[in-house]
């Protein structure tokens, strides 16, 4: 197992205690299926039957693994009938679907899903609904994997007080400086960050928010997120009213970084099902997409000059495309070589770009941030045949030892300085131009996830796992503000 799996793993595992495992977000999940039933007397099969089928049987029935002989991640597969010959579904007739006899068995060796708990009876329900109906396929192409083709969400409400804390994955400063857009559980909170206070709550966004990048006049969010396993979506959301003006579209995972080029011109996303895209701020339909990663990709921004966009990924690389046409113009393969002192072979999770060094800035597991440039790295990548003269070069790459002993996870970056933190609960600052550590920032414990500095350069701020916000001044590293960013919840011994 490679050395980056374990923290990976407890990444995944620590993600899933908190979304998956509380009784909180079960309540909610059913939720959220019971009313869309409600509202939606006639049923659709993307809308209401592939996402539960996708959720819940795609683990032993989807494009990597076929239980039984049956497959239904694409819909002309899930007509199909599997190992036992009977019809899986009869159009018209659920009592002759064996699809849906398998989901009423009493027996968990032969009920759909098999050792598990049942579907809701909401869930039933709507799947007996569609196929007494017809079993009509209403998406665009039946032989294409169904995530691929899900319509946009919609999201319920988020709770109006925290019964538990969540993780925070996601924060930026506004360009003023005077808010800050954190995370939440299906919204967006947003707060300031001088003293704590929340100012308003942006509602019915993806369950998980794993991106925010404000816009240049502070007039809206770009919101990156989903379901992971399930759903992606981005979206230009207004600050003020949480209205959605454009929503970008749908990835077949969550969404995991995003960001706003310079000139404001272009938007950029990449999710955990190894795609990246990129559109026209004010267009949905996107210009280019892009599956060159072959993992999750964990961070997405542009280059200063807008001429390319960047994606992070836990394959090991960093890729630069083309921000016009996609093209993959170079890959980053710091990660994965030994260069000088520091070893290779680790998972990439965050990436920058600062703009005064006019560089690229990467990290994840490893004892350094890579700082580099796109246009050198393509003129060393070279060929096959000078590979291993090059192996222990570090070529143009510098390095920030950053002293952390485990993985990293939150990444800024701006006028000549590195903000960074990880897995050990430790949040730093670096100078891009001596390399040298300028300042520790004290009061995390817990895992870190997501760092951000206000533009002005007088704010920092991270979290993580607790849900707990700590925003500190750049001047003297005092605590300015913290606070938990879940409204409404009560305070232990209340």
């Amino acid at each position: 197992m490679p050395t980056w799996a374990n923290p990976v793993m407890k990444l995944m595992t620590r993600h899933s205690t908190i979304v998956l495992a509380t009784a909180f977000v079960l309540v909610l999940a059913v939720a959220d299926v019971v009313v869309a039933a409600k509202k939606s007397p006639k049923v659709g099969f993307l809308r209401d039957v592939a996402p539960v089928l996708l959720r819940r049987c795609s683990g032993c029935h989807g494009g990597r693994v076929s239980r039984g002989g049956y497959r239904l991640h694409v819909f002309s597969e899930l007509m199909r009938a599997g190992e036992s010959g009977e019809a899986s579904v009869v159009a018209g007739k659920p009592g002759a679907s064996e699809l849906f006899r398998r989901l009423l068995e009493k027996d968990p060796e032969i009920r759909m899903p098999r050792q598990d708990d049942a579907l809701s009876e909401a869930e039933i329900d709507a799947i007996r609904r569609w196929i007494a109906g017809g079993a009509v396929f209403d998406g665009k192409d039946p032989d294409k994997p169904l995530r691929s083709q899900l319509p946009p969400r919609q999201h319920p409400m988020s709770p109006a007080a925290y019964p538990v804390p969540v993780p925070v994955f996601a924060m930026a400063f506004s360009p003023d400086g005077r808010q800050l857009a954190v995370s939440g559980y299906h919204e967006v909170t947003v707060w300031n960050p001088t003293d704590g206070r929340l100012i308003r709550r942006l509602g019915r966004r993806p369950q998980r928010i794993h991106s925010l990048d404000w816009t240049d006049d502070g007039g809206a969010l770009l919101v990156g997120g989903g379901t992971p396993g399930e759903y992606g979506e981005l979206a230009l959301v207004d600050s003020p009213s949480g209205r959605v003006r454009h929503l970008y579209g749908t990835f077949d995972d969550v969404v995991l970084g995003a960001a706003i080029s310079k000139d404001g011109k272009r938007v950029a996303a990449g999710s955990a099902g190894h795609e990246t895209r990129a559109w026209p701020v004010d267009e949905i339909k996107p210009a280019w997409s892009s599956r060159v990663h072959s993992d999750w990709v964990t961070g997405v921004v542009f280059s200063g000059d807008g001429r390319f966009v960047v994606s992070a990924s836990r394959d090991q690389t960093v890729k630069v495309h083309d921000a016009a046409t996609g093209g993959l113009f170079t890959t980053y393969n710091g990660h994965r070589k030994q260069l000088g002192k520091f070893t290779g072979r680790f998972a990439v999770f965050a990436v920058g770009f600062d703009e005064t060094a006019g560089r690229v800035l990467s990290v994840g597991a490893g004892k350094a941030i890579r700082i580099w440039d796109p246009v050198l790295a393509k003129s060393e990548n070279g060929t096959a045949a000078d590979m291993e003269g090059r192996f222990f070069k570090a070529g143009h790459t510098r390095f920030i030892a950053h002293g952390f002993g485990k993985t990293t996870f939150g990444l800024d970056a701006r006028g000549g300085y590195a903000w960074a933190g990880g897995a050990d609960g430790l949040v730093r600052e670096f100078s891009v131009k001596s390399l040298k550590t300028v300042r520790s920032y004290e009061g995390l414990t817990d895992w870190v996830y997501t760092v951000a500095a206000s533009r002005k350069g007088d704010l920092v701020a991270a979290a993580g796992y607790s849900g707990e916000v700590v925003v500190w001044s750049r001047t003297d590293g005092r605590v300015v503000a913290r606070f938990l960013s879940a409204p409404g919840l009560k305070p232990a011994g209340r």
